[in-house]
């Protein structure tokens, strides 16, 4: 097995975070995808409460 640095490894994970966000930042369909996925699956459910029909 390769063995690595711990700062290698670091450095690997923050250039994949640093271009995922800029990905995510300039591309408007995969912020609406990101956001309504994390409102219909987290603590940002839209409930109708008083609504009754």
């Amino acid at each position: 097995m390769n063995s690595q640095t711990l700062f290698a490894q670091l450095s690997r994970w923050l250039v994949v975070l640093i271009i995922t966000l800029v990905a995510v930042h300039h591309c408007a369909p995969l912020q609406r995808a990101l956001s309504d996925y994390a409102v219909d699956g987290g603590c940002h459910q839209r409930h109708h409460v008083g609504h009754h029909e």
